[in-house]
């Protein structure tokens, strides 16, 4: 295993990451300071001269600030957008206001997809018992429905905001201007797997309910297209998520990190998903968003190195999304005792207070806390 002197990465990266002196996500970064983002703005544009018949794109969300970010952005560039959104089960209170809000105030046709609770919920269990992951099922068809939406609708763009392999660890070039693909799904997003690989021999699914969690046919995609801005807009995620406060977005408090715009409104982002992510990868999320920071300048690697110590220290409640998932009292204790075996000392609810280096607190402003957790307004499921 191989450390960057730079940031907190080290060879082990889920994505894959190379390390010299430098590592690859660093050394790409340098690159957002020599690009003329003017001419690579006018590129985009030229590539979207093309429109469609009711849509130019459609615009994929979650609901959290980088979503705001986005449709100003396509807004800005005079395109008609559909906003396309899966419904993931996990909102609260703040995210069901972000999400309806967004659509509000940018004044956007929208389609909400509700899936199949009781299949979902089966992926989820199966996602669970065999990756130690929870979203894969929401991630799955996040990145899938939007697509066959484009592919039914004629709509020729999809943009997506930050490419996670370019703006984390490097793997491309801004210059390469990789675009979304059935290949960078799976390899990036999904972690290396698909529906296919999902369901296995273990999930008690028929097949024909999972439609929308498979990739269109490549044959059948035509010439439709998935942009990534992060190729075009000099990206620094913190610093644009602040500024959509001015569009009614409401940033959420979380015990797991200080970023307070990255999925806010979820109920399992920062409790059980960090705990599994931890699990599966060795670090927490804070230790993305502090590598994002110390790249940007607004923080040191010494003292990114003492926060991710403080944060890792942040107890997380596992408890209410297994009792949403269907666990019985004591499966949930059985559970506990064999698959999080360890990190026992990070199950329950405390609150931390954690000085911010000021760089980085001056732009972490109006942060809620939710007042319902598991809001699950959908098909076959009661408020």
């Amino acid at each position: 295993m191989a450390e960057c002197k730079k940031c907190l990465y080290n060879t082990k990266h889920p994505f894959g990451l190379s390390v010299n002196e430098t590592c690859s996500g660093c050394d790409t970064h340098e690159e957002k300071y020599s690009i003329d983002w003017e001419k690579r703005r006018e590129k985009l544009e030229s590539i979207l001269k093309k429109r469609g018949k009711r849509y130019d794109c459609v615009v994929p969300v979650v609901g959290d600030a980088e979503d705001y970010y986005i449709l100003s952005k396509v807004l800005e560039l005079g395109l008609n957008p559909l906003v396309v959104s899966v419904n993931d089960y996990f909102k609260n209170d703040i995210g069901w206001h972000n999400i309806h809000n967004l659509i509000t105030y940018f004044d956007v046709d929208s389609i909400m997809f509700n899936p199949d609770i009781r299949v979902y919920k089966d992926l989820i269990r199966t996602s669970l018992r065999k990756f130690d992951h929870i979203l894969l099922p929401f991630l799955t068809l996040h990145t899938s429905f939007p697509v066959h939406i484009a592919k039914e609708r004629n709509i020729p763009f999809l943009i997506w905001g930050q490419n996670q392999a370019v703006e984390q660890v490097g793997k491309f070039s801004h210059y390469d201007s990789v675009e979304m693909s059935e290949w960078s799904r799976k390899e990036h997003d999904l972690f290396r797997t698909d529906i296919d690989t999902l369901i296995g021999n273990g999930a008690q699914v028929d097949y024909r309910d999972l439609n929308y969690y498979k990739y269109p046919k490549i044959s059948s995609l035509g010439k439709v297209r998935g942009l990534y801005l992060s190729n075009y807009f000099k990206w620094d995620p913190l610093k644009q998520n602040h500024s959509t406060l001015k569009f009614g977005f409401k940033p959420q408090e979380n015990r797991s990190s200080f970023d307070i715009y990255e999925r806010a409104g979820s109920s399992v982002y920062y409790e059980f998903h960090d705990l599994l992510k931890l699990k599966r990868v060795g670090y927490r999320k804070v230790r993305d968003h502090l590598v994002r920071e110390i790249r940007h300048g607004r923080i040191s690697k010494e003292e990114a190195i003492s926060l991710e110590e403080k944060y890792s220290s942040s107890k997380v409640d596992v408890r209410r999304f297994l009792k949403w998932l269907g666990s019985t009292k004591s499966g949930i204790e059985w559970f506990i005792m064999h698959r999080l075996k360890g990190f026992e000392d990070l199950i329950g609810e405390s609150e931390i207070e954690i000085e911010i280096p000021k760089e980085i607190d001056k732009l972490l402003l109006k942060a809620e806390k939710p007042g319902r957790e598991f809001i699950t307004i959908g098909k076959g499921v009661s408020i």
